[in-house]
């Protein structure tokens, strides 16, 4: 760990966003963590855990996420980059998770790939937002990927709190060597003006959520899914053929072929809109994944007739 500007560029594709795996207790389910990263690795390019989004992490205590980063780390074993989410409730908070996170590396000396996730508007206004990263840089030493995400910020229920990073903040954010990308949900347009904003960094990831939409309209470095941990496989396919379509041009067959695929995926996208967590896990533990369906404390099960009718249109899949 040094310069965290020097460090390897965010990887391009598919970032499999992980569920926190939870015994029927709460605890951390270490066994359905190990069954599941063994499913997914060897069809992502990155792997995202501890996220506010599949990985409910604002919803569990900071020790069940921080016991996570302990066990993953042996487990991908550097095979493919690690995004890590770091948003506590308070700026202190995610300093201090951040600082741990920092001192795990050292202790396991891990010389995989890894970037700090941060979801700063949980948090923290856009008013000091930049000299706020600039800190948590300066003090982690590890690079960052920031999360704006509209539909988790709304959870806090402030009513005068931004939902998005502000375009003029942003293009600052971007310009700090160490901040490497965004995880981006909310509309198209303000995704373009982010892009304008961050003219200057060519190698700046932008990484859609919405898989809908990058299924229908792929942006230029990837996916964050957590669909992709259902059929991992045939994600892996669909996204190397949306970001580089010139693979499968002069083969009408195989563009026909990822066209149903895609097409697919887009129906099993649609089931999961709806309390995604719950549902991923519900599915997971029915396939024998996870040892349970576990989801964190407040959150809305799936309707068990929507887990019915899931796994049968997965069990159309060859994955």
């Amino acid at each position: 760990m040094g310069d965290p500007s020097a460090s390897p560029a965010p990887p391009e594709g598919l970032i499999i966003d992980l569920v926190t795996p939870l015994t029927g207790d709460g605890s951390l389910d270490i066994a359905g963590l190990e069954r599941l990263v063994a499913r997914v690795l060897p069809a992502a390019d990155g792997l995202l855990a501890g996220s506010p989004m599949a990985g409910e992490a604002l919803d569990l205590p900071l020790s069940t996420r921080l016991e996570l980063f302990t066990f993953l780390l042996p487990l991908v074993g550097g095979r493919v980059p690690i995004f890590f989410g770091t948003t506590g409730e308070t700026l202190e908070e995610t300093q201090k998770c951040s600082a741990w996170v920092r001192e795990e590396v050292r202790r396991q000396r891990y010389d995989g790939s890894l970037f700090l996730a941060d979801a700063p508007l949980w948090y923290h206004s856009n008013r000091g937002l930049p000299q706020a990263c600039q800190a948590l840089l300066a003090e982690t030493q590890l690079p960052l990927i920031l999360l704006n995400l509209p539909r988790v910020v709304r959870q806090r229920q402030v009513t005068f709190k931004h939902l998005n990073l502000r375009t003029q903040v942003f293009k600052k954010l971007a310009a700090l060597p160490g901040v490497q990308g965004l995880i981006y949900q909310g509309e198209m347009r303000r995704f373009l003006h982010y892009h304008h904003a961050a003219a200057a960094r060519p190698g700046f990831a932008f990484y859609e959520t919405e898989e809908t939409r990058f299924l229908s309209r792929p942006g230029a470095w990837g996916v964050v899914s957590g669909g992709a941990q259902l059929l991992p496989r045939a994600w892996q396919e669909v996204t190397r053929a949306c970001l580089h379509p010139e693979d499968a041009a002069d083969d009408p067959p195989r563009r026909f072929a990822l066209w149903d695929l895609g097409n697919r995926l887009q129906q099993v996208s649609h089931f999961c809109q709806n309390h995604p967590a719950p549902l991923w896990k519900q599915v997971l533990a029915a396939q024998g994944v996870l040892s349970s369906p576990a989801a964190a404390p407040g959150a809305v099960p799936a309707n068990p007739d929507t887990v019915e009718k899931l796994l049968e249109v997965l069990a159309g899949f060859a994955d």
